[in-house]
């Protein structure tokens, strides 16, 4: 006779709990002894196997997490997990590791990040924060012209960290406050355009001057304008003197062969085609397609999460790139 206090559950009820995706986990864990079905020797009988709720409780219990996972650290500071495990690596940010749903995963103990954060300037900026301010709505290397009667000034926004700083024709560095009272003003407004959905980017590497009237600033004139910083990424390399632009695929309305050989000359990776409207931009992502069983797919869709990836594609290249 079967004891009245058990409550029996099946293994689909044990995923649900446990939040997992394959029932292979479940069967890894009956494997290793950490669950145990009620019927482990005959379940047969009943054609599948039954679980006590109590030991999945307690099974429960052992899986919850330590500490945040790299992922969750990686939502708080707005970077890559990479990056977070990069960090870890690096001793900057203090982690220990410990057994997690059948892994050796790195932990963050919450003091711990918030130290992090208080310590290291990746925890303090918003994104995009170090080129693009906000509330004032004015971006790195940014146009500034001041007309007059004999010929217009130029001036170039060098940072947009407070305060504000900006570079003159004459090789002056002055605030942004001195820029305006000397008569200065935007050449364009940054419009906030939508989110470019199609995936992947171009990439250009920028070399580093102080020189407002540079030819490839012009570049990043039509970057603003076209794609606004929400469709952009700039990521300072000051080892190389250099910035690399990162921008998603784009229409620009422009014909002049001057822009078509600025844009080749900076090109990292991507795509460069005139048409018919103007200049196209675009990544140079292919499409490589795959095909695997549900049980495989199901495997991928939870290695993506345990790793931070979005989804199976990301993963995926995570993994021929480490190849």
């Amino acid at each position: 006779m079967i004891d009245n206090y058990i409550k029996i559950i099946t293994i689909e009820d044990v995923m649900e709990m446990l939040s997992v995706s394959s029932k292979k986990t479940i069967y890894t864990y009956i494997q290793q002894g950490k669950l145990n079905p009620i019927n482990k020797d005959d379940w047969h009988i009943e054609g599948r196997y039954e679980f006590d709720i109590e030991d999945v409780v307690r099974l429960q219990e052992e899986l919850k997490k330590p500490a945040l996972t790299t992922k969750e650290v990686a939502q708080q500071l707005d970077i890559s997990v990479n990056t977070v495990t990069k960090y870890i690596k690096q001793e900057l940010l203090p982690a220990f590791q410990a057994e997690y749903r059948g892994m050796n995963c790195y932990f963050v103990k919450e003091e711990d990040l918030e130290t992090f954060k208080r310590t290291h300037e990746v925890g303090r900026k918003p994104s995009k924060r170090h080129f693009y301010h906000v509330e004032q709505n004015i971006a790195l290397f940014q146009l500034f012209v001041k007309k007059g009667e004999e010929k217009e000034q130029f001036a170039r926004i060098i940072s947009v960290e407070d305060p504000i700083m900006a570079v003159t024709e004459q090789h002056e560095e002055i605030t942004l406050e001195e820029l305006l009272h000397r008569g200065f003003e935007e050449a364009y407004e940054i419009e906030s355009k939508k989110t470019i959905t199609k995936e992947g980017y171009a990439t250009f590497a920028f070399k580093q001057t102080a020189y407002a009237k540079s030819q490839l600033y012009k570049l990043m004139d039509l970057f603003y304008q076209y794609l606004s910083p929400t469709n952009m990424r700039i990521t300072p390399q000051e080892e190389k003197e250099q910035f690399i632009v990162e921008i998603k695929p784009v229409l620009f309305m422009e014909s002049a062969q001057e822009i078509v050989e600025l844009l080749e000359s900076v090109l990292v990776s991507g795509k460069i085609n005139k048409r018919s409207r103007g200049i196209y931009i675009d990544s140079d992502l292919e499409v490589i397609r795959v095909k695997v069983t549900s049980d495989l797919k199901e495997e991928l869709q939870q290695k993506a999460k345990e790793l931070g990836k979005r989804n199976i594609e990301e993963l995926l290249l995570y993994a021929v790139q480490k190849l």
